[in-house]
């Protein structure tokens, strides 16, 4: 309760927690970030070669993408 008396005792004690909460908040997201970066695989097909785009992505998800690739061939075939 001292804690709330004090931040909201003046304008600028107020600005400071303020901004050091929002620094601490964009802080952790960058260590999420860091410690989970983001999986992005993007598949497209230029006459009749595939061209894969892979950035964080983990073996699972680059053999998902070439089952996918190889899904669409049959299709296409069919």
């Amino acid at each position: 309760m001292e804690i709330i008396r004090f931040v909201l005792s003046n304008f600028w004690v107020w600005l400071g927690a303020v901004i050091l909460i929002l620094a601490i908040g964009q802080a952790a997201v960058e260590v999420i970030k860091a410690v989970h970066p983001s999986r992005k695989i993007s598949t497209y097909k230029i006459g009749d070669r595939w061209r894969m785009e892979i950035d964080g992505a983990r073996r699972g998800d680059i053999a998902a993408a070439i089952r996918g690739i190889r899904e669409d061939e049959k299709e296409g075939s069919a």
